[in-house]
């Protein structure tokens, strides 16, 4: 059944690529520079835009792991910064509008990490080394730690910015199952839905809190959804941008199952070794994140060796997992204070 509806939501792509409004797409991914990064059989798209004479760079990693920056790119939060700064996005391997053929056993963490080396060094040497910080959302969280932990890498950025990051998956789902298990007792306390949130209280109750495709990890953000801790606010939600290239639908799909399939993230918890990280950072959270809730903020904040001096935390009250989309304004307030004092 699963591989009908994959055939049949394929072809539903296709017809919607051929009637969709094509000028509103080329309006939006105009501009800036587009080039390929090739590396270990992954070909990555990047995008630099912005203000490439600012000598600022930021490297965006997006979330997932397997989603897009495409949608992040054409953001209000991120319009608002352009002026200032130049902004890198890039899908990374079998992400969004990726291509090539990596194979599935590149989808580690260290492969993440070094096509992430790559692009930086890429950069550097594209744009006469400009000052460099690294932003992750989510997933990317993961990533831009993992790759500030080897701690040669740290000299080539001036700071990080984790949004609502997962670095910690093992405290993460644990505090993010607790998180479900009591918004549901609250609708049960209401006289919301009773029997739904009963059924799903006690499959909490029998199933392990760990990251793993499709099950249970699907259900279990399906309940973070209905609970408003994807977007606190639904309205604010934007959509994810499929259909940026004809091949953008078949990447995200395609590669966002293969990716979620073969990263093992079963146990990654890197809090353990981000005492080695004394780079400048900014820890951004969204305070009704169910999927990885508010307590991971101070979590990365405390373990991080960064000098108090130098690292800062910043809770959105009106967001949960995407203040950039639920805050743009003081979400790029917060990030414009923070570039401008380690430029």
């Amino acid at each position: 059944m699963k591989k009908y509806m994959m055939i049949f939501f394929i072809l539903f792509s296709v017809l919607f690529l051929s009637a969709c409004d094509t000028q509103f797409l080329n309006n939006e991914y105009k501009g800036g520079d587009w080039f390929y990064l090739e590396n270990a059989g992954a070909v990555m798209p990047v995008w630099v835009r912005g203000n490439t004479s600012s000598n600022v760079f930021v490297i965006f990693l997006h979330g997932g792991p397997g989603f897009t920056s495409l949608d992040i790119a054409i953001s209000s939060a991120y319009k608002d910064l352009y002026n200032e700064y130049a902004f890198v996005y890039f899908d990374q391997r079998g992400s969004g509008a990726s291509q090539g053929n990596a194979k599935p056993e590149s989808f580690t963490v260290d492969q993440f990490v070094e096509d992430l080396q790559k692009l930086v060094h890429v950069v550097r040497y594209k744009y006469n080394n400009p000052a460099l910080f690294l932003m992750g959302h989510s997933w990317g969280g993961s990533l831009g730690t993992a790759y500030l932990l080897e701690t040669k890498n740290q000299q080539y950025i001036s700071g990080w910015i984790e949004i609502n990051g997962a670095h910690n998956l093992v405290d993460g789902m644990y505090h993010s199952w607790e998180w479900v298990k009591t918004k549901a007792n609250e609708k049960i306390s209401n006289g919301v839905n009773v029997s739904y949130w009963q059924d799903e209280i006690n499959w909490y109750n029998n199933t392990a809190p760990i990251f793993k495709m499709p099950n249970p990890i699907e259900r279990h953000i399906k309940n973070i959804q209905e609970l408003n801790g994807y977007f606190h606010n639904s309205s604010n939600d934007p959509g994810i941008v499929l259909f940026s290239s004809p091949l953008a639908p078949f990447g995200f799909l395609i590669g966002n199952s293969i990716v979620q399939r073969n990263l093992n993230l079963e146990t990654f918890n890197l809090s353990p070794e981000m005492h080695k990280i004394t780079t400048p950072s900014l820890i951004l959270w969204g305070r009704h994140d169910g999927i990885l809730p508010v307590i991971m903020a101070q979590d990365a904040y405390d373990h991080l060796g960064t000098d108090n001096a130098d690292k800062y935390l910043y809770i959105f009250e009106h967001s949960a997992h995407s203040p950039m989309f639920e805050e743009p304004k003081l979400f790029t307030a917060k990030v414009k204070e923070f570039i401008d004092m380690y430029r």
